[in-house]
């Protein structure tokens, strides 16, 4: 069992050197399935984009409740995850936009290409460019395949691949930044002002609100993480795609997990912040100290440096949500991981129904003990029934897969890759 998200980038020519392999019958039926755009691609593309959209504008819809209605702090914490994330995002979209200038084997970029970019990245809505520009990517290739031009749809194809991976990459700090900060934020000031109606003034339409943001972004969450998984098999032509039964799937269960987690996390901040946070710090400590000495080094990393870094990155997003390091077996580390969580989101709720004086609202206590355990197993289950039935391997396999992955190194025969930080065309 080994099936997640990890940051790799291809050089241009292995890509099309593994193109043109498959082209001249080292396996022609994976090319064909490989090399076509259509609804799928737009539908998935779509739904990142509405993901996208919705999250951000339900934040800043949010962010004017507040303002008028005089929740300065709550103000200021939604504004702080919202605005933080998104210049790390342009940051980071815009290092990449130099990278690609800089490399002579790729095509020059127009004046009024650069305009629309810098436009995009001053409104901060990086990942959204790169989504638009998969679309045209993909429409464009389906155009050149129309008119027989099979070169120039190979080289479209694999720049919208290649879009579409460093679109699904900039999700993932967007998930881990700021999707995942505001669900537990607005989770925790909904569940004050619920269990505390005398002492807070409780906002229907402020309320409902906060609930839809919380789901969004949960929604979002799982997206990010289901969408990049489907984007890394799609840039490697070395794997499996994936399906919309296994998307289907996947989603669920990264939907199920994080709603558990976070529902546990907000529970114990919504009475002990200083808890939570200790806990979550020492959650990521645990989990970068346990990836730095581990044998989890990958091929992404030149250096020991870059690796400390990685490290560092991946144990915050374990907070959350598991990232597989590299490619290789993974069924006792998903063990050994959901069995922290699990541990860790039962003390939280522990201390809630012990300390949280819920006797006036019963709804409240047994609802929320209830889901976030009920969630948490639902989504164990939903991960059992991806990996048996609903894995993009299984064609090739008997078993639950064990070593087939979506992330950093695995090695292969015939395929020859170079890793970074992104894919890249």
């Amino acid at each position: 069992m080994a099936e997640d998200c990890t940051v790799v980038r291809f050089s241009r020519d292995s890509s099309l050197a593994k193109i043109e392999n498959l082209k001249q019958g080292e396996n022609p039926d994976k090319f064909s399935e490989c090399g076509r755009f259509g609804a799928f691609y737009v539908v998935c593309i779509a739904l990142s984009i509405i993901t996208y959209v919705l999250d951000l504008v339900l934040a800043c819809i949010l962010l004017y409740f507040y303002s008028i209605n005089g929740y300065g702090l709550y103000f200021a914490l939604t504004l702080t995850f919202f605005i933080i994330p998104a210049i790390i995002m342009t940051t980071i979209s815009f290092r990449w936009y130099i990278v690609d200038h800089d490399d002579p084997s790729l095509d020059r970029i127009s004046v009024s290409q650069w305009v629309i970019r810098i436009i995009f990245l001053l409104i901060q809505l990086s990942p959204l460019l790169r989504y638009i520009d998969t679309m045209i990517y993909g429409i464009r290739s389906k155009i050149a395949a129309s008119t027989g031009n099979e070169s120039k749809q190979t080289l479209l194809y694999r720049r919208m691949l290649d879009e579409d991976t460093n679109s699904a990459l900039l999700r993932l700090f967007h998930c881990f930044l700021h999707a995942a900060p505001q669900a537990i934020l607005q989770l925790v000031i909904l569940l004050t002002h619920v269990a505390h109606p005398e002492k807070y003034r409780l906002n229907i339409n402020l309320a409902v609100l906060q609930a839809w943001t919380v789901l969004v972004a949960l929604m979002s969450i799982a997206w990010s993480l289901t969408s990049y998984h489907r984007s890394v098999r799609y840039a490697r032509d070395d794997k499996d795609k994936m399906k919309w039964p296994g998307i289907l799937m996947a989603f669920c269960w990264q939907l199920m997990s994080a709603l558990s987690r976070v529902l546990a996390l907000s529970l114990l901040a919504s009475i002990f912040p200083a808890w939570m946070g200790c806990v979550c710090a020492l959650h990521w400590g645990v989990m970068s100290i346990w990836l730095a000495l581990g044998q989890h080094q990958t091929a992404a990393c030149g250096s020991r440096c870059e690796e400390l870094l990685l490290s560092t990155a991946l144990g915050l997003a374990y907070v959350l949500a598991f990232i597989s390091p590299r490619d290789g077996p993974t069924r006792y580390v998903y063990l050994a991981y959901y069995l922290v969580c699990f541990m860790e989101n039962t003390a939280a709720l522990v201390v809630w129904c012990v300390t949280n004086n819920s006797v006036d609202n019963p709804v409240l206590y047994y609802g929320a003990a209830g889901g976030q355990i009920f969630t948490f197993l639902l989504g164990i289950i939903f991960l059992l029934v991806y990996y048996k039935c609903c894995h993009p391997s299984l064609v090739n396999r008997s078993k639950i897969p064990s070593v087939d992955s979506d992330f950093l190194e695995t090695e292969r025969p015939g395929y020859s890759k170079s890793y970074n930080l992104r894919p890249r065309s």
